[in-house]
């Protein structure tokens, strides 16, 4: 069980978070507390459940780097009635 301090949490508290939901122990002790608090997780979650939601994150980049095939310089208004055009009356 790893133990921190209440400053070392604020910095880093993703980290920590991170670390307590994969199934880590952490103790938090503070300068003017007499006891120090325990943090875990309800439940914790494999790495592999982790992994999978970071690849689903990299796709979602991927595809957002795409070229888009709109023309950046048309207005909303433009950019809809060609698509609509394209869509139902095949144009």
């Amino acid at each position: 069980m790893k133990t921190i301090g209440a400053k070392e949490l604020r910095i880093n508290l993703d980290k920590i978070l991170d670390q307590v939901a994969n199934g880590e122990e952490i103790l938090v002790s503070h300068r003017l507390k007499k006891h120090p608090i325990r943090l875990s997780a309800v439940y914790s979650r494999s790495p592999s459940t982790s992994n999978e939601r970071h690849a689903g994150l990299n796709a979602f980049d991927a595809a957002s780097k795409k070229s888009n095939p709109f023309d950046r310089k048309s207005s909303l208004k433009d950019l809809y009635t060609k698509s609509i055009s394209k869509k139902y009356l095949g144009k």
